[in-house]
């Protein structure tokens, strides 16, 4: 896929609609904002093509890179449509100075400039570190890869709501529900994002329009633990059934072996341990 830089200088008087932050806002969410980019100069890019929002000053000045996002229909001689994907806020976009030292070869931008295939893998690996990791670490941020490198595929909004796994986490601690791992304790930090959530009564049970309860209706797991409890269908295991396997497998593989089993954990703290029973509690289990 071709690969364009397009240039944006936000002090001129061209608004954003509803406005610039509620664009980050909705990109940040996971979905895309489209807005017809005005073009002075250079050949309007076809659907398809890799857009790179380049942040400009009054002067001409490069400011750094700020977004990315796909070409899509309609378009004319003087604008151009993007999906944006990821579009970072006013003051942290990807600075100028970097752009010039770790990919040299980008063209100055006059409108919409093709990027050299050659710059490509540079311009990838500087965009992806400056944006560290998303919290699916196996999802790659936008522009991190190319397009012939990914595929659509449907996503399980009900496994992977991000505000109501922040909220369980934030009131259950990051301890898996059913092994104990802390991922920072296990892997150092910048790790604690690999945590996952699990919803205690299946989705298939649950009415249409029931309002989720992050507290009482999920629990953490990590994600081996997680991919565990949904081995079982209709109803995936409990994070106390997953407790249960994780102690019958090392038992069984013990008495294969003739010697002692050991089962691998982590202690609970006393947080987190409180945590445990206020939820239970809410559920009405205590």
């Amino acid at each position: 896929m071709a690969s364009v830089l397009l240039e944006w200088n936000p002090d001129l008087p061209d608004p954003w609609p509803g406005g610039y932050g509620p664009a980050v806002a909705a990109v940040n969410d996971g979905g895309t904002f489209r807005r017809s980019m005005p073009l002075m100069a250079g050949r309007p890019p076809v659907a398809g093509t890799e857009v790179w929002l380049l942040l400009c000053g009054s002067q001409g000045m490069q400011r750094g890179l700020v977004g990315h996002g796909v070409v899509v229909p309609p378009g004319s001689a003087d604008a151009v449509t993007v999906d944006f994907d990821r579009l970072l806020p006013l003051g942290e976009q990807v600075p100028a100075s970097l752009l010039e030292e770790d990919v040299p070869n980008l063209p100055r931008v006059g409108g919409a400039v093709p990027v050299p295939s050659a710059s490509m893998p540079a311009l990838r690996r500087l965009w992806s570190g400056f944006l560290g990791a998303e919290p699916d670490p196996l999802s790659p941020p936008p522009g991190t890869l190319a397009a012939e490198a990914l595929g659509l595929q449907r996503t399980n909004s009900h496994e992977h709501d991000a505000e109501a796994r922040r909220l369980c986490l934030a009131f259950h601690g990051n301890c898996c529900a059913a092994c104990g791992l802390v991922p920072s304790q296990r892997y150092g930090p910048g790790t604690e994002a690999l945590m996952q959530v699990h919803h205690l009564v299946p989705g298939t049970d649950l009415p249409g329009g029931y309002a989720l309860d992050p507290v009482s209706d999920l629990v953490p797991l990590c994600p081996t633990c997680h991919a565990v409890a949904h081995t079982r269908v209709p109803v995936p295991y409990t994070p106390a059934e997953v407790r249960g396997l994780l102690a019958a497998a090392p038992d069984a593989a013990a008495r294969a072996a003739g010697g002692d089993a050991v089962v691998v954990g982590s202690l609970v703290s006393p947080e987190q341990q409180q945590a445990l029973e206020d939820a239970a509690r809410l559920r009405g289990l205590r």
